[in-house]
């Protein structure tokens, strides 16, 4: 059964004569009388009652039209949907963010191409580092939020840097330099450091440890969470220290203290393949850099 076979039948069912359907479609009647009983003859039905005098839909022709009238306007809608994804006014953008890097600019910029561009479907994806580098590289998502370290090696990216993000200890409040303005990391040599039981492809506890080496020292992990909660609460009661960007929202405030380090910032970047060729994905970008441009020096 092909397309062409339900074109004909449609036609044939709306005006119950063949000769004013062969004129609509174009072809010959023969041709469409014998597409017709071709189509019957698999279905193992009969479509229509037909004779000298008129034509008129069986049973299961009924039925069969209207299944037909959904198929093909659902084809129709596919169609004008690559019309205006090609055209860039519809179709889908697929982002991919860890959304605990926090930055306001992300949904503030998604927000503006949704007002642009009113048809296209924007899909939010959360992804750790690895996944949205390999989402990326095959083009199942068109752009991605990544820190620079993580991309600095691929020369098949491109990137955009959107956002820095200060690297702040996290201690107790009770602890022995919750008082203190800034902490160098090689002051943290003794410590107790609490380890995130992280998604596969989670840099934190990597990050730590990378650090921690170039600070001439290997980090002693204490306790592992699970969960931002754990990482707080564990901090929190004196069972180690962390690391977290200068955006984090504690929930424990009181309990908790963040100082600024001598950390190198992490600079959040807009990443997409070289070979992304998606229209969507330019537009993105220029709502994105118009943003960026906007906004105040050192903003």
């Amino acid at each position: 059964m092909e397309l062409r076979h339900l074109r004909y039948f449609r036609a044939v069912a709306e005006l119950l004569n063949f000769s004013r359907a062969a004129e609509r479609l174009h072809v010959a009647q023969p041709a469409l009388s014998r597409q017709i009983r071709d189509l019957e003859v698999e279905l193992g039905v009969q479509l229509f009652d037909r004779n000298r005098v008129r034509v008129q839909l069986t049973d299961a022709g009924r039925t069969f039209y209207t299944h037909v009238c959904k198929i093909l306007a659902q084809l129709d809608v596919a169609v004008a949907s690559v019309h205006d994804t090609t055209l860039g006014t519809g179709g889908e953008l697929i982002l991919c963010n860890d959304w605990r890097l926090s930055t306001d600019l992300i949904p503030t910029t998604i927000s503006e191409f949704r007002t642009q561009h009113p048809r296209v479907e924007v899909q939010l994806t959360d992804l750790p580092v690895n996944q949205q580098l390999a989402a990326l590289r095959t083009h199942r998502a068109h752009i991605g939020f990544l820190p620079r370290e993580s991309i600095v090696t691929r020369g098949d990216l491109e990137c955009l840097q959107v956002s820095t993000f200060a690297i702040l200890l996290v201690v107790s409040a009770e602890h022995r330099l919750a008082s203190r303005d800034r902490v160098a990391i090689a002051e943290l040599r003794d410590e107790r450091w609490i380890r995130m039981n992280s998604r596969p492809g989670d840099g934190y506890n990597t990050y730590v440890a990378q650090i921690c080496r170039l600070a001439g020292f290997t980090p002693n992990f204490h306790g592992e969470a699970a969960t931002p909660e754990a990482f707080e609460a564990m901090i929190a009661s004196g069972g180690g220290i962390g690391l977290a960007i200068d955006t984090m929202v504690l929930r424990q405030k009181s309990l908790l203290r963040l100082i600024p380090t001598d950390c190198a910032p992490v600079e959040l970047c807009a990443v997409w393949s070289k070979t992304e060729t998606s229209l969507l994905l330019k537009q993105y970008l220029a709502s994105l850099q118009q943003h960026l441009a906007a906004l105040p020096a050192g903003g």
